[in-house]
């Protein structure tokens, strides 16, 4: 579901955009690089806490 949301406002983004002679919509809402990075880290916390037999893990 959550590639299906993504997928869903890309094609937004392009037919706004073919509407609006390029110019990407303002109201589409897309992961950034920055959500990415912190997703890493939040799944390089979750594995050194499961190898720390489930101790809490700073992010």
């Amino acid at each position: 579901e959550g590639f299906a949301n993504i997928y869903q406002e890309a094609a937004r983004a392009i037919r706004a955009a073919r509407r609006k002679g390029g110019k990407p919509a303002k109201d589409v809402i897309f992961p950034t690089i920055q959500d990415g990075v912190e997703g890493m880290a939040f799944i390089e916390a979750c594995v050194k806490s499961s190898k720390k037999n489930g101790a809490w893990t700073k992010l």
